[in-house]
């Protein structure tokens, strides 16, 4: 008997962006493992930058879909399991036509998929509601899943690497220094006992503060978190930024010091 896990991360941010869009559908793509009968979603995408949709309708941004399995399949070895999207309330379930476009992929592709994850979303007033479902042999099922919390073996090995230790990673990150050195800031990156990396800027107008990136390690899919630091107080701040609101990776930190004015 098959058995489905799926990422608390990745429920966040399929509700969050089910926010984004409460009048019309949304999604993204679904990344993980399969071991033996086992499937762990550890990772998803939102719809990326070019894509369609209405109140019943729903096409995918492909070209950063297929960037996003890229990276993460670099990161971390995982690859494609599905898609995700939301559905107006009255229909919590499968279409005919996703039944029909997850069945021409399976069986149009090299995925080497049986069946494709298909959870359908809902969001009414505030709340989202994510029903699971797996598309096989030209039908929709529902299926249970398990919600992990950071309590599972095999995904726990999968992260004990780090994005930055890639040459994706490391470009993006030399990347990332080098936009931040051209707004003539000073840049230290650092890494804490977590592992995670941390790129601290300042700059000679604002001596006495130091604005500090923290990368998750899916970055730059992920959002960073970022804080200004008084060097004083030694207090961080956390920052409100619209560019983080709506981050995808083309997105940048220095796109971020230059909202903030933090030049």
């Amino acid at each position: 008997m098959n058995k489905y896990s799926i990422s608390q991360d990745v429920i966040e941010t399929i509700e969050i962006e089910c926010r984004r869009s409460p009048d019309k559908e949304t999604g993204g793509i679904l990344v993980g493992v399969r071991v033996d009968s086992c499937t762990i979603v550890t990772h998803c995408s939102g719809p990326g930058l070019i894509w369609n949709s209405s109140k019943h309708h729903f096409t995918k941004d492909t070209d950063y879909a297929q960037q996003t399995l890229n990276l993460l399949y670099e990161y971390f070895g995982v690859n494609y399991l599905g898609l995700w999207h939301k559905h107006p309330s009255e229909y919590p379930s499968p279409s005919q036509g996703d039944i029909i476009n997850a069945m021409d992929e399976i069986s149009s592709t090299n995925i080497g998929l049986n069946e494709l994850l298909t959870p359908i979303c809902s969001l009414t007033d505030s709340n989202v509601t994510i029903s699971p479902f797996i598309i096989r042999d030209g039908s929709a099922h529902r299926i249970d899943w398990e919600i992990s919390h950071g309590d599972c073996t095999i995904t726990n090995e999968l992260f004990k690497t780090f994005w930055y230790d890639s040459r994706t990673g490391r470009e993006r990150l030399d990347d990332e220094v080098a936009r931040l050195q051209d707004q003539k800031l000073s840049v230290l990156v650092t890494k804490g006992e977590d592992g995670r990396c941390r790129v601290r800027a300042t700059s000679d107008k604002r001596e006495k503060q130091e604005l500090v990136f923290l990368c998750p390690n899916d970055y730059p899919l992920s959002s960073p978190f970022v804080a200004i630091l008084d060097k004083e107080t030694e207090q961080y701040i956390p920052v409100i930024s619209q560019n983080i609101s709506d981050w995808n990776m083309y997105k940048y930190m220095s796109d971020i010091t230059n909202e903030l004015s933090f030049l």
